[in-house]
């Protein structure tokens, strides 16, 4: 049985990254994996609480980080449980640690795709922040980037619980989000402008749409807008600090068609994003939104069945607890002095 400490698992940001692993803490046990809180364990699993401060400059966060993981006796992973691809923070802490993985929900195909430099390591903010970064990672240190084995489709059950598709919808395009992000920054630079402008471009190429539509924007309370979620034939999901968020499944709960920007750059496990297979995909600066939303209302009686039916089966297929935790055995299987049972 491999013992696992988590510190501090429901402090802050370590809360939502273990909370999968909490879901499934029993059922480890079958897979030789014991969540324990004592001081007896094998690995320790390190949230990123413990070693990344976004309020603090990116210099004294990752000073901060590797003195607090300099204090631990034994092997551990970090987890860096934020929603996005950027490794920034947690890569520069990773390389000067003696950390055995680093684990992230997700992450770019490609250890290449990390070499352009972007705000807040983001590819889709773009360029001309006050940290701009890159990263040139080399190859071993690349296999030991692995992925968490969880997203956001872990933390809330109930999205397998499927609404029965609506083949009846009135709503033409069901856009209600926030657009406007507060003030907020990382490692002391302002990141909330890339968040707003982002969606506040969505609503500018919306507006003209609006006597074109059948069209829901305004917030509501939630049963409310997940019923219009239901009758609605789109949903328009705008990227926020990450790629994936909880609308989109929403929107597979409640049976409607997702229209986002491509997420084609982004590889996760479980991954069940796939242009114009599980969901519709448009450019990010919203250029092509119109011709998209055309595009599905003209083929919808397909594409409703199609799409639909596509996401569904990949969630339920591959988003299960078994697979979660044989994720895990395999893990540890893979490394040295490490049998498996």
């Amino acid at each position: 049985m491999i013992k696992v400490k988590i510190p501090n698992p429901i402090e802050d940001r370590n809360e939502p990254t273990f909370r999968p692993l909490f879901f499934v803490k029993d059922k480890l046990r079958d897979y030789s994996i014991d969540i324990t809180d004592s001081d007896d364990f094998d690995y320790m699993f390190v949230g990123m609480n413990e070693f990344i401060d976004k309020q603090k400059s990116l210099e004294e966060s990752v000073e901060m980080g590797l003195e607090n993981l300099s204090k631990i006796s034994g092997d551990y992973f970090l987890f860096d449980g934020s929603d996005s691809t950027s490794l920034m923070g947690a890569y520069e802490v990773f390389i000067q640690s003696k950390a055995i993985y680093l684990l992230k929900n997700q992450k770019l195909f490609t250890r290449e795709e990390y070499l352009k430099p972007y705000a807040f390591n983001k590819y889709f903010f773009g360029t001309g922040s006050d940290l701009d970064l890159s990263y040139d990672i080399p190859e071993n240190v690349w296999d030991r980037i692995k992925f968490t084995g969880f997203n956001l489709g872990y933390l809330l059950p109930h999205y397998k619980d499927f609404q029965q598709i609506n083949s009846n919808k009135t709503v033409d395009v069901c856009a209600i989000f926030k657009a406007e992000h507060p003030y907020c920054e990382d490692h002391k630079v302002r990141n909330d402008v890339y968040y707003t402008e982002h969606r506040r471009g969505l609503w500018e190429n919306l507006e003209p749409l609006k006597n074109k539509y059948n069209m829901l924007t305004e917030r509501m309370p939630f049963q409310e807008y997940v019923r219009n979620l239901w009758n609605s034939k789109i949903c328009l999901s705008p990227f926020g600090m990450g790629e994936l968020c909880f609308r989109d499944f929403e929107a597979i709960q409640f049976g409607t068609i997702i229209l986002k920007p491509s997420q084609s750059k982004v590889d996760s496990i479980p991954n069940i994003m796939f242009d114009d297979v599980t969901y519709i995909p448009c450019k990010y600066d919203w250029s092509d939104l119109e011709e998209k939303i055309d595009y599905i209302l003209t083929n919808f009686d397909e594409l409703n069945e199609k799409i639909l039916t596509n996401i569904r089966s990949m969630f339920k297929e591959k988003y299960t607890y078994e697979n979660l935790c044989m994720y895990y055995y395999s893990l540890f299987s893979e490394l040295e002095g490490v049998e498996a049972e």
